[in-house]
Formats: structure tokens, C-alpha cells, sequence
């Protein structure tokens, strides 16, 4: 064991702290003659000294002794915070050497604790009865010497993980022995190091005991550091705890004895296992490290055994990276290269559905039906599941919904129908004072304050206050569909067997674009330039067709093909479009209409939307199902994603066999059996 303090310059070459047999008597017979008898105890003074302790911290009173190393915690965050703006000061793509401190992406990413975790290893605490301590040990042999030698020292088990070699991005934690009195210290900070040697000669180095990071990151959980000063002695002592629990159980209850230091570097969470073979079978709310030269295969938990909201995390650390293995019925909802375009799922009852509208990120969805008693449904994971809303009921014809998913405008279709609001995602709501008509349809603008109603044989109304009280813009004819920017200032509503209007300024004042037909929906993308619309046309002889605008409506384009369209929306950026048609198929468009690909089958389709990105869509069908489709996997176990080493994924459970990808850094892409 190292009982001298080397130079700075050497820090380099201490070693980790391990012992041998002989080491390890030696320590033991340290710790029981220091131990005895509690503190100030010379009991032990002989072996104590044999051992190589001195005297020489009586030059300082007691109370500069503690002062010393209370002083050690300013040090020590001085040291972090160096490290975090080190951290911040280098490029995302500046080279990983082990010892330094890496970027701040890579902490954030969790690369570091990926490359990190190849060498985790445990930490364990033992609480000497005599002393009142801790002592903390990452050596196996050195923890069952003491388990076996020392009675008075009560093991405690697993305390946290740690790295047991030099790995990117993290630092050397020392571990020091105050040879008068028995008890450790561990510090991450060399300053702080070197001024507990310095000034308490009676502290000497052991060596470095593991290695933690200096920067919080994923995959990394804080170690929080206590002072006890106990009066009156020559040294007190530190306590060590990565608990969230065992922190606060301290500050709350025993803050009089405990000063309380803050961080004293960061551990891994340890939530992740090491794969070293090529194949593992997943469990829910897994973390696997593939590390391995060949491709590591994750196969997914089967549906059976998942809850929605399960995840699933797998990392590559070894040169092979890996794979996530599909089972029966099973696929990922993902965007990555590869992927089959737009997978379509049946989702909820056979109703009478007649509109659907969801939030920008896609998982918030609400949809009404369209009968004397219909509900209004909402789901708030991507359409797995509905909730039928204990609210009014009625005829409803159009919903719309804010970005966010949570302000919610709905109307019916009956001569004296109203207009109700929700501000909770549909939870409840609320009936408008405002004015009552056919109401045909509804559209928000992103923050969904601005709002735009159209009654068919009726007027426009718009609102500046999310429904709260409405203006009548002079605007009579037969509405059928309206449509709004994300700011709500660029307006857009067409008539049935009649013109397309425009609007700049929320509604104050419009344009008649002419362009008559028998307009059945309009969509808009976020900055209102680029817009699509659908007719149903004039019978089987003039089919409809799907018309778009890159200039705020003034002029349009028909393209792509025809048929009896009944609903159309865009992605934010208007490049992406969806087209549904009564007894006909559903089209996606990728260019901003120019080419136009069929999609699901024939249905009689009333509705559809899109997430902001257009990868999420959902569309309901009258006297049939909802039904959401986004771009996955293969379904079953023909489907697979795959990374390559030092890529990452997480995915979540929605149900139904179906998975969303959450987080993907590194290279990641889908894959698919031969047949």
C-alpha cells in the first residue's frame, strides 16, 4: 500500500488501489489497531505507528485541523466546475481520450457512460461500529478480507458502480487513509488532494481507488458529499452517498452533524448490462451494452409481458454492434433509412366517424363522431389507445387542435349547434356563449388562441382568445372546410360548389381566389404559403382532384390523381401531404403534391391529419375504425433495426405489438429477412 505522497507529475502512474494477501492482513491489522476503542483511543498507537502514522497533526489545533478539511470542499467544486466548463468549451466532434475531459454532447449523449460502462465495476461500503464511519472498497478481495477479518466493520453491500480503469471523459477518484484515527477520504479533486497531504501529514495516499466522472451526463447519477466536523477532535470525518434518499433523509434529520458539501464527483447508474455474448433476450425497461466483435441480437420482449411505456435501451460497445429482433406481430414506428412507408394500424371502435385532428409531435389525437350522441374521443400515445370524454355529446362535424395537444376546439352540425373548447387535452369542456349554426368546420392556429369556424348556409366566425368570445366576419355562403396557419393570421376557407377565400390578417378581410368546384377540404402548412386542397368533384364522369398553392392561395395547381377526396393535411412545411377519399384509398405526397403514392386500402374514408413532421398520420372512416400509420419496420420477425458500434437506441411501448423509436444517435437503420 503507497504511504507517501507522490509529485503531481506522477499522478499519472498511481495505481489503482488493489491488494494482495499479505497487503490485505496489513490493512486489517491498520484497521483494528485504529479502530479500537472509538475515537482518541491510543489503544493502537504501537501498530498505528509501526504502519507508518505520525504525530505531526497535532501542530494544528482541532479545530484548524477540521477547518482544513472542510476547506477541501471548495476545492473539490472548484475542480467540477473547471471540468464543466472544459466541457463545454470543446466541439461535439473533438477526439475521446481516456483521462480527459470530453465534450459536453458526448456527457449528454451518454457516450461517456457507454465507454465507461465496459469497465464498470461495483462499489461497496462497510460502517465501522468504532470509528462511525464509512469505508468504501471496489476491490473484491480487499471487501471479503474485511467481510471475513473485521467484525466490527458491518458490510452494507452495494454502495454504487464506479470504472475500475481509465475511460474518456472521467477522472481519478484517490482514496487516503488518516492513519492516527482509522478512516478514509475520496476526492476526484487533486487540489484537494494535494492540500489534505500538505497540511495533515497523518493522511496518506492509498492510491486511486476507481475512476468517476467530473461532468454530469446520461447514463451518470451524483455522489453527494457530508462533513462531520466533531467538535472538539482533531479530524472529522467524510460520508459518501449516490442516494437521492439517504441525501435528503441527512439534510432533513441530522443537518446539525452532517454539513452538507454538495457533489463530490459523479457514478454510473449501473442501469445498463454487459452483453458479451452475440444473443440476449430482453426484459422490460432493459439497458444492454452490446460488446462484442460480432453483432450483439436484443430481441425484443414479447408484447405479453409488456406494459405501455416500457422502454428498451441497447448501446454498441464492441466492434459487431447490434441488432433489435423482432417477435410475432411485432414492428418499430421509425423514420430511419429503410424503414416501409406509412404501416397502418386499426385503432379503437367501428363508429361513425366524421373527424380527426392531432398535435404536432403526433401522440395527442382527438376524433368525434359524427351521430345525435356522439363522443369526442382522445388518446395521448400515437392512437394505441382512446378515452371517450365524459363531456357533451352530439352531432359533431370538425375538431381542431393546438400544437400541443391540450387547447381543443370542436363543433356540431346541427342547425343550432355550438361550439365547445377544451384546455386539458380534452378532459373537459366548455360550451362557447358565442353564436350557434351548422357548423361544418373548425381550425387553430398553433398556440390555440386564434380559431376560425365556418357553418355551412352560415358565417365565418374567428376568435383571438381560445373561443371565449367570437367576431362575425360578414361572410355568408355554404363553408365547408377551413384551415389556418400556425400564427392564425393566414386564414384559408373554401365553398362548397363554389370559390376558395384567403385571408392575411386573421380574418379581418379576405380574397375571393375563385377556382369553383365542389370544395370538400383545405390544409395549410405552418407559415401559410404552401396549401392543398381536395373537391369531390362532379360525379364519376369529373372526378375531384387535389389542388395546391405555394403562394398563400393566390394561385393553384391540380395534380396527382383523381376521385371523390373527402380530407386532406400537411406536415409544417407543407412538403408532405396526405389525401383520403370516400370509398377510395388514402395518398401521400412527399414533394408538395407533385407525385402522389396510394396507400392504404379502400374505405369510406372521412378525415385524416398529421403530426408537424408528416410521419404521424391518423384518419378515421365513417361506420369503421380509426386507424394510424407511420413509417416502421417490417412487421414480425422479418424486421430488425441495427447500429454499428458506439450507436444508441431507446425505444417505448405503445401496444398492440408496436414500438416507437424515442432516441437514436450513431449509425442506425432498419432491416429486413429475405422472404
Amino acid at each position: 500500500m503507497r504511504t507517501s505522497s507522490p509529485p503531481r507529475t506522477q499522478l499519472s502512474r498511481l495505481r489503482q488501489v488493489t491488494l494482495s494477501a499479505t497487503v490485505s492482513a496489513a490493512l486489517a491489522l491498520l484497521l483494528s489497531a485504529c479502530g479500537g476503542g472509538g475515537v482518541g483511543d491510543n489503544s493502537g498507537t504501537d501498530l498505528g505507528k509501526a504502519a507508518g502514522s505520525s504525530t505531526a497533526a497535532a501542530a494544528l489545533s482541532p479545530s484548524e485541523t477540521t477547518q482544513v478539511q472542510a476547506e477541501g470542499a471548495a476545492l473539490n467544486t472548484e475542480e467540477l466546475n473547471d471540468a464543466l466548463a472544459e466541457a463545454k468549451s470543446l466541439s461535439a466532434d473533438t477526439a475521446l481520450v481516456a483521462g480527459q475531459v470530453a465534450p459536453l454532447a458526448a456527457y449528454q449523449s451518454g457516450q461517456v457512460a457507454q465507454k465507461a460502462a465496459a469497465v464498470q465495476l461495483p462499489v461497496y461500503r462497510f460502517f465501522n461500529t468504532r470509528t462511525r464511519t464509512h469505508f468504501y472498497t471496489s476491490n473484491v478481495s480487499e471487501r471479503d478480507s474485511v467481510k471475513a477479518n473485521l467484525a466490527f466493520m458491518n458490510y452494507e453491500g452495494l454502495a454504487f458502480f464506479a470504472a475500475s480503469e481509465p475511460s474518456p471523459g472521467l477522472k481519478p477518484v484517490f482514496r487516503l487513509l488518516n492513519t492516527r484515527f482509522g478512516t478514509h477520504f475520496y476526492t476526484i479533486s487533486e487540489r484537494e488532494r494535494e492540500t489534505i497531504q500538505e497540511q495533515l501529514p497523518d493522511t496518506q495516499l492509498e492510491g486511486v481507488a476507481y475512476y468517476a466522472s467530473p461532468v454530469a451526463g446520461t447514463g451518470f447519477k451524483p455522489l453527494y458529499r457530508f462533513f462531520s466536523p466533531r467538535a472538539g477532535s482533531y479530524f472529522g470525518y467524510h460520508f459518501y452517498s449516490a442516494s437521492d434518499t439517504e441525501r435528503q433523509h441527512l439534510r432533513d434529520t441530522a443537518s446539525s452533524t452532517y454539513i452538507y458539501e454538495g457533489v463530490g464527483y459523479y457514478v454510473l447508474t449501473g442501469d445498463c448490462a454487459l452483453v458479451n455474448s452475440t444473443t440476449q433476450q430482453a426484459t422490460p425497461n432493459a439497458c444492454f451494452l452490446a460488446n462484442n466483435a460480432a453483432e450483439v441480437s436484443v430481441t425484443l420482449p414479447l408484447s405479453a409481458d409488456l406494459a405501455v411505456g416500457d422502454t428498451l435501451k441497447v448501446s454498441g460497445l464492441g466492434a459487431g454492434g447490434w441488432r433489435i429482433s423482432q417477435n410475432a406481430n411485432q414492428r418499430v414506428q421509425t423514420t430511419l433509412p429503410g424503414a416501409l412507408p406509412f404501416v397502418w394500424t386499426a385503432r379503437e371502435s367501428i363508429r361513425t366517424w366524421d373527424s380527426v385532428a392531432s398535435s404536432a409531435d403526433g401522440n395527442k389525437l382527438v376524433a368525434v363522431s359524427g351521430t345525435a350522441s356522439g363522443q369526442i374521443y382522445t388518446s395521448s400515445n400515437a392512437g394505441a389507445d382512446w378515452t371517450a370524454s365524459s363531456g357533451p355529446t352530439g352531432n359533431w362535424t370538425s375538431v381542431a387542435s393546438s400544437a400541443d395537444g391540450n387547447q381543443l376546439v370542436a363543433v356540431s352540425g346541427t342547425a343550432s349547434g355550438q361550439i365547445y373548447t377544451s384546455s386539458d387535452a380534452g378532459a373537459n369542456w366548455t360550451a362557447s356563449s358565442g353564436p350557434t349554426g351548422a357548423w361544418r368546420s373548425v381550425a387553430s392556429s398553433a398556440d390555440g388562441n386564434k380559431l376560425i369556424a365556418a357553418a355551412y348556409n352560415g358565417q365565418i366566425y374567428t376568435s383571438s382568445d381560445a373561443g371565449l368570445t367570437w367576431t362575425d366576419r360578414g361572410l355568408g355562403a355554404q363553408w365547408y372546410s377551413v384551415a389556418s396557419s400556425a400564427d392564425g393570421n393566414k386564414l384559408v376557407a373554401l365553398v362548397w360548389g363554389g370559390e376558395i377565400f384567403t385571408s392575411s390578417n386573421a380574418g379581418v378581410t379576405w380574397a375571393d381566389r375563385g377556382n369553383t368546384h365542389n370544395w370538400s377540404s383545405v390544409a395549410s402548412s405552418a407559415d401559410g404559403n404552401k396549401l392543398v386542397a381536395v373537391d369531390i368533384g362532379y360525379g364519376a364522369s369529373s372526378p375531384g382532384q387535389i389542388h395546391t398553392s405555394s403562394d398563400a392561395g393566390a394561385n393553384w395547381t391540380a395534380s396527382g390523381p383523381t376521385g371523390f377526396w373527402s380530407s386532406v393535411a400537411s406536415s409544417a412545411d407543407g412538403n408532405r401531404l396526405v389525401a383520403a377519399g370516400y370509398n377510395g384509398q388514402i395518398y401521400t405526397s412527399s414533394d408538395s403534391g407533385a407525385n402522389w403514392t396510394a396507400r392504404e386500402n379502400n374505405r369510406s374514408w372521412y378525415s385524416v391529419a398529421s403530426s408537424a413532421d408528416g410521419n404521424k398520420l391518423v384518419a378515421v372512416a365513417n361506420g369503421d375504425q380509426i386507424y394510424t400509420a407511420q413509417t416502421s419496420t417490417a412487421p414480425g420477425v422479418s424486421g430488425f433495426l441495427h447500429g454499428e458500434a458506439g450507436s444508441v437506441i431507446e425505444l417505448r411501448y405503445l401496444g398492440n405489438g408496436v414500438f416507437e423509436l424515442v432516441n437514436a444517435s450513431g449509425t442506425v437503420g432498419v432491416g429486413q429477412l429475405p422472404p
